[in-house]
């Protein structure tokens, strides 16, 4: 059996020559073919913007043809294409026949007229072009070009240009394409990373599943939201086999009800066709007991299945490294500095024609960067360029999250080409068509970061003013070079966040919402468990494995050691940060920790303060806004607590309406440990947080201490004084942090030092003048 030490496989690619030989005999071969006409299609469209092309595209002079790559799944073969194809052209252009045209992988599709297009009034128009679905594979590249070359120094040639709207779409009808029944393919068919749609997953348990299934459960789901990343995915648990593709978790005792399963020898992962659906897959993970599966769970998701086979049986795993914290596959390194070329390939960095590089570097960061007075994320920018004629100077533009950070003109002068030259010549850079060069040095605010944890640095290069004719002409060229280097963001350019310190206040919801922190701290969740019901319904093990999806999003890595445990064996797990999932009256720790919610039910609160003292409510950790004082003595409570924060006691959840709430607060089992609770009216109202965290626009409105949503999608959130904290801060930061926004506290505490120096001054010159006066009478 293979082993590697890979956590996350990469998707296997079905090579061109299978794809096409497969789709071949799908349409040749009787049996098949009525198969295939049988199984139902979808219609796929692909705009523009989804190849890369977010606004027009101009074919000119000096540009005269565009590529726009796209991917089809593996398991789909496309059985009609057409191409609808936006286009504006120059008044010149439209009186020539045939003056671009179309080709697909290199083959040519269509000649285009576009004197011809509709709306040729406004010399614009759509065409619709059909295509060979014969010609599509995997990565394919259609290719928009004049279909004659241009003359370079023909002034009518300056005339001649067509623009490419982004409203351009390729229609296709996608039909079921019958894969083997391998490992090697996995995760397809159940991921592809060639659809970017978001990704819908079904987990098939028993109704009555252990904690150990449950646990091997969400490090599959964990795995597949890694996998989907930016896609996202939605998990959803059954008890039987839905129509679709299917993901089955079972051990001899905890099998779903009614199921034909494989036979059972062992902690064993099986590929195996639907019975019902010939076009669908069912994978199997199986285990005499929960141990056993627990492996075959963790076989699969780090990879170390045999590399062919429909079926593999799992005798032992080496030891998976534990996870340090912070140290996750998608967020950038915070211990050192970073270079570009690790967060973007080196072709995203390399400019190949005259058109501005444009380089946008993604960066995903841990939440908890503390964001506070000085701390400053150095760049080391360097790029070299390739001199233009004329007087015209590059310039360089740096933006950081859309706000612009450096715009300015790169004119070394005599000595900073000399120097410049200098330094490539010892780095051994014999490259000459990249006769400039030029660093920079910014010096971020680490508060431009936010909690959000996506960042993104984006830098323009623009060598400067293009000769169309000069350009023109080195494009009819065929030689070497066309492929020398124009433009180049060095790869050895870094950013550096070691500086900032990890400490955020707590609870975060924001945090939570966009890196399940401070779950992830851990990547593989080694200190997080999750506490269900004692009796879980479908929707609270739904939420569970999407919230699992969420976590393996945001680091890139499953979650293997999370615990699973129900309500009662909360003890267990004293010191983990805890999940808590559950619906009114089905998760009774919500009524047990009510004293430690900043959110309470207003019964269950009244009931609180009147049966707790005063006291113990304060060692509680209650909220001063629990506490009673007269109105002349209010003004006290500015001392510790935001007036811009709503009082507590204003909220309210109640029973009759659908509704759900996210709530964090510290762990009453242990200090600085952190519980988050997804609570609801009903079980299927937890889904109105699910639903919010999957969706984008509008993950950014959770925030603060408590979120309430309802069944019309509005989320109301709500803030309160911080009580505990994530990570750790020198003890001057810390203090000097917590009197930054408590300027009468500041005041206070800056008095009581100098009194304090003060008494200490007096009683030393006291001491002083006795000694004094004592050598002065002997």
């Amino acid at each position: 059996m293979k082993r590697t030490d890979s956590t996350t496989p990469s998707a296997t690619t079905v090579r061109p020559g299978v794809r096409a030989a497969l789709a071949a005999l799908l349409a040749l071969t009787l049996g098949l073919g009525a198969a295939h006409a049988a199984a139902p299609g979808r219609d796929l469209v692909l705009p523009f913007s989804q190849m890369g092309q977010r606004e027009a595209v101009m074919l000119k002079r000096g540009h005269s043809r565009h590529q726009f790559p796209f991917a089809l799944r593996a398991d789909e073969v496309a059985s009609s294409a057409i191409l609808k194809l936006d286009l504006a052209q120059s008044p010149m252009l439209a009186g020539r026949a045939g003056a671009l045209e179309v080709r697909l992988n290199g083959e040519l599709v269509s000649r285009l007229d576009p004197s011809t297009t509709a709306g040729t009034a406004s010399r614009s128009g759509s065409h619709t072009v059909p295509i060979d679905p014969r010609l599509l594979i995997d990565q394919n590249e259609l290719t928009v070009q004049f279909a004659e070359p241009l003359d370079c120094s023909a002034a009518e040639s300056a005339g001649l240009w067509a623009q490419i709207a982004p409203s351009s779409t390729l229609n296709l009808v996608m039909s079921p394409l019958p894969l083997a029944n391998d490992l090697s393919l996995l995760p397809s068919p159940f991921f592809d990373p060639r659809d970017p749609r978001r990704n819908e997953l079904t987990l098939v348990l028993s109704p009555r599943a252990s904690d150990a299934t449950l646990q091997a459960a969400g490090n599959v789901a964990s795995w597949f939201g890694a996998l989907s990343a930016y896609r996202g995915v939605r998990i959803q648990a059954r008890d039987r086999l839905p129509t679709g593709h299917a993901i089955v978790l079972a051990t001899t005792e905890d099998a779903p009800p009614g199921m034909v399963l494989p036979p059972i020898a062992g902690a064993s992962v099986t590929l195996a066709t639907h019975p019902d659906q010939p076009h669908r897959k069912v994978l199997y993970l199986l285990g005499r007991d929960g141990e056993e599966l627990r492996r075959a769970a963790d076989a699969l998701v780090r990879g170390q299945l045999p590399g062919h086979g429909s079926s593999a049986l799992i005798d032992r795993l080496t030891e998976a490294a534990p996870r340090r914290a912070w140290e996750a596959p998608n967020w950038t390194p915070t211990h050192r500095p970073v270079r570009l070329d690790e967060l973007v390939s080196t072709a995203a960095l390399v400019s190949h024609d005259a058109r501005p590089l444009e380089v946008s570097v993604p960066m995903r960061l841990p939440p908890d960067l503390f964001a506070w007075r000085e701390r400053k994320v150095p760049i080391d920018l360097r790029v070299r360029y390739e001199a233009r004629p004329g007087e015209s100077a590059a310039a360089l533009r740096v933006r950081f999250n859309g706000e612009e950070r450096l715009n300015e003109s790169l004119e070394p002068g005599a000595a900073g080409r000399w120097v410049d030259k200098l330094q490539r010549s010892l780095r051994g850079e014999r490259d000459e068509a990249l006769t400039q060069s030029a660093r920079r040095t910014l010096r971020l605010p680490v508060a431009a970061l936010g909690t959000q944890s996506y960042a993104r640095l984006d830098m323009t290069l623009q060598p400067g003013v293009i000769d169309e004719a000069s350009e023109c002409e080195r494009e009819s060229r065929a030689d070497a070079a066309l492929d020398r280097p124009r433009s180049v963001v060095d790869g050895a350019s870094t950013i550096d966040f070691s500086d900032a310190p990890h400490f955020l206040p707590m609870p975060d919801l924001a945090a939570f919402a966009n890196t399940t922190h401070p779950y992830t701290r851990l990547a593989d969740l080694a200190e997080t468990a999750v506490v269900l019901p004692d009796q879980p319904s479908r929707e609270d093990l739904d939420t569970f494995l999407t919230l699992m999806g969420r976590a393996g999003e945001a680091t890139g890595l499953a979650a293997r050691l999370v615990r699973v445990v129900r309500a009662r064996h909360v003890g267990q797990v004293t010191d983990h940060d805890l999940i808590v999932i559950g619906s009114a009256g089905n998760q009774r720790l919500f009524a047990d920790w009510a004293g430690a919610m900043p959110f309470r039910d207003l019964a269950a609160a009244q009931t609180s303060r009147a049966a707790t003292p005063a006291s113990a409510r304060s060692a509680a950790g209650l909220s001063p806004a629990d506490w009673t004082l007269p109105d002349s003595l209010r003004w006290i409570r500015s001392l510790w607590e935001d007036n811009e924060r709503m009082p507590q006691e204003t909220l309210s959840f109640r029973g009759t309406d659908p509704q759900a709430a996210l709530v964090g607060f510290e762990s009453p089992l242990a200090s600085n440990r952190s519980v988050v609770g997804l609570m609801a009216t009903t079980p299927a109202a937890l889904s109105f947080i699910t639903e919010a965290l999957l969706d984008s626009t509008r993950l950014a409105q959770i925030q603060g201490h408590v979120a309430l949503f309802d069944e019309s999608g509005r989320i109301t959130p709500y803030s309160a004084e911080p009580t505990y904290a994530s990570g750790n801060l020198s003890w001057v930061s810390w203090i000097r942090w917590k009197l930054s926004d408590r300027p009468v506290l500041m005041w206070a505490v800056l008095m009581l030092g100098i009194l304090v120096l003060s008494a200490v001054i007096y009683l030393l010159l006291q001491r002083h003048a006795m000694r004094r006066h004592a050598g002065a009478s002997t």
